[in-house]
């Protein structure tokens, strides 16, 4: 159902199919414009999903599980995070969560991590790029990696992990309970060359199945040493399980053609600092956006209602005998 317009008012609709649907195994919603108010709909359906999944379980029935979540670029923002993180706390035996580019940010992602994704001990895939993490949702990301031992694929490009929110996240993988990641995605976070020695080191350590690690638009000269003894490490991996057939842009860096000088760190915690207090004020007008979407959405289901009963009164009085 990807590329759809769903919107706000067939809301209803999907809910009803989405929370009774019991063979329902892969969820595909990209790109369908839900908004914050449908999206906790959806999320509210999936939670009772599970519900029926378990009821027809003990009367029996083989049923599957959740495994696949496809829900980006919808705009769900931190308000629907609530629901999201039940939803995923219930079906837990997911195995591959996609919710790019939805406006969500540091207070929504951690909710969602630490309420609902660390329950997620199946998870082989998560990909939340082009969210605001900042340093907040990098440590809740951090304190949850060790519960994803089946994890392979990581994406937390362009999400503002910020320096210190790098380094959280490349301790969190050097203590060796992710040793199934390939793919590692972290570009235009701010990671700076301190934060490339701790992945280095992580990668070497830690991280025995890493094949491919993208790093393009962070904060770091492309001739750091810590970038040299990557590309060297990936090049012997590559020599050493790539096989007979290589697939070159699946193994080793991105391209580094658009990376930052590196910031003070004076200037970041300033930086950090400001970020908070617009994080606040975001908070407070997206509330009121969505209050304000929310009473919409009510008024015109009620005037569609009104009006279908208004027709169905005319369409009475016209047999009448």
């Amino acid at each position: 159902m990807n590329d759809n317009a769903f919107g706000y008012n067939l809301r209803n609709e999907l809910v009803d199919f989405l929370s009774q649907h019991v063979p329902l195994q892969h969820l595909y919603l990209n790109n369908n414009g839900l908004g914050p108010h449908a999206g906790s709909a959806v999320a509210d359906a999936l939670v009772e999903l599970h519900a029926k999944k378990e009821e027809a379980r003990k009367r029996g029935q083989e049923v599957p599980d959740l495994e696949t979540v496809i829900c980006g670029r919808n705009r769900l923002e931190s308000g629907s995070m609530a629901s999201w993180a039940k939803a995923f706390k219930l079906n837990n035996k997911v195995r591959e969560i996609r919710m790019v580019q939805n406006g969500i940010r540091q207070e929504g992602i951690e909710q969602l991590l630490r309420d609902g994704l660390s329950h997620a001990k199946e998870l082989r895939v998560l990909d939340l790029q082009d969210n605001t993490f900042t340093v907040s949702g990098a440590k809740a990301l951090a304190e949850v990696l060790p519960n994803w031992t089946e994890l392979v694929e990581l994406g937390v490009s362009d999400s503002l992990l910020k320096a210190k929110g790098g380094l959280l996240v490349a301790d969190a993988l050097a203590h060796g309970y992710n040793k199934k990641l390939e793919v590692l995605k972290l570009q235009y976070n701010e990671i700076n060359s301190a934060g490339v020695k701790a992945l280095y080191d992580a990668v070497r350590g830690s991280l025995p199945a890493l094949k491919r690690l993208e790093l393009n638009g962070n904060q770091f000269s492309e001739d750091d040493k810590s970038i040299a003894a990557l590309q060297e490490l990936f090049e012997e991996r590559k020599e050493k399980f790539g096989g007979d057939i290589v697939h070159e842009d699946e193994w080793g860096l991105d391209e580094l053609d658009d990376l930052e000088e590196e910031e003070e760190e004076e200037e970041e915690e300033e930086e950090e600092e400001e970020e908070e207090e617009e994080s606040e004020a975001e908070s407070e007008e997206e509330q009121e956006k969505d209050d304000v979407e929310a009473k919409v959405a009510e008024k015109e289901a009620a005037e569609a209602k009104e009006k279908a009963m208004d027709d169905l009164s005319k369409k009475l009085e016209k047999t009448r005998i």
